[in-house]
């Protein structure tokens, strides 16, 4: 077996990875205990159910879920699985929303929030998603297990080839309607809000829904993003004690801002109108405006002497 070739992946798309994790908790019982050993869950444990790709609520989607009994009771190993891909606005903390809504309806007692990935690739997360998972099952890891059964040797390969996919990086595709779009949304912000002071777009992808401006202050810690695709504008500011920033700021917050604390970020969301990039420009125009309008609100508030040092105070 050690002698086996196969062809070189160039792509490994995460369907496939989720397919042979899965494969792998059903048919190896060593790999069912190492998952479980990553997830911090020891002793005599039973594997009750595995799923992928659940969407059983409006609470997004699970890529693995598992189900596991032992004298402890059930728990819920969620699963997210990335090979490249970037995640989306608060993809983990939905992860840890369903565990939650899985014990009020008696599914276990409690659940485990896990990201399979490329080691680099959870290193390399920033606080907004990091802080909402419980472990990291590196890809490594399972190329490390998989290396001492030969009779794995294709999975090991489909692993590695993974891991150098990620390493090249994830590189952007340049989305023609998109970038038109942001070349028009650029050229209304830097003639008539140049205070936002929005970069000259670059390259931007199909997944590029997210307009980010630079920081406001505080390094990266405090800066304006636009969620045109529908969340509206929000001021974001990453901090560890998002509650109480949030109890603090209420009374300065205009009648249409809304804070939304999560674990590791506090957004001031201000809902302006979802925007269609593919639309003719002219149609959205309007919106645009009133978006920008919004951000700079936004800015101005953030900018507020006694605001920014509730701020300062809680980063």
């Amino acid at each position: 077996m050690s002698n086996l070739t196969f062809d070189t992946i160039a792509r490994v798309d995460e369907i496939v990875t989720d397919v042979l994790a899965m494969d792998l908790l059903h048919s190896s019982p060593d790999f069912f205990r190492k998952v479980l050993e990553v997830a911090g869950e020891v002793g005599d444990m039973g594997l009750l159910a595995i799923r992928r790709s659940v969407a059983d609520t409006s609470l997004g989607e699970t890529d693995i879920e598992l189900v596991v009994n032992g004298p402890a009771g059930r728990c819920g190993i969620l699963i997210e699985n990335k090979v490249r891909a970037p995640l989306m606005d608060r993809q983990i903390a939905r992860y840890r929303m369903r565990g939650e809504a899985g014990i009020q309806t008696g599914q276990w007692t409690r659940f485990r929030v896990v990201l399979m990935s490329p080691r680099s690739y959870y290193e390399a997360l920033d606080p907004e998603h990091s802080t909402h998972i419980d472990t990291n099952l590196s890809y490594e890891e399972i190329v490390e297990f998989l290396g001492g059964y030969p009779e794995f040797a294709f999975k090991l390969h489909v692993f590695e080839s993974a891991i150098a996919d990620y390493r090249k990086g994830y590189v952007k595709s340049p989305d023609s309607a998109m970038m038109d779009f942001y070349q028009n949304y650029w050229a209304i912000a830097s003639s008539d809000f140049p205070q936002l002071r929005m970069l000259k777009p670059g390259v931007v992808g199909k997944d590029g829904s997210w307009i980010y401006f630079p920081p406001l202050y505080a390094g990266n810690s405090v800066r304006l993003i636009h969620k045109f695709k529908g969340i509206g504008c929000e001021l974001a500011v990453v901090t560890r004690s998002a509650e109480k920033l949030a109890e603090a700021l209420a009374p300065f917050l205009e009648p249409d801002m809304i804070i939304r604390p999560t674990k590791s970020m506090a957004f001031v969301n201000v809902k302006t109108p979802a925007i269609n990039h593919i639309s003719d420009f002219e149609a959205v125009r309007n919106d645009v405006v009133l978006s920008l309008q919004a951000l700079d609100r936004l800015r101005a508030f953030a900018m507020n002497e006694e605001v920014r040092r509730l701020i300062i105070a809680a980063l």
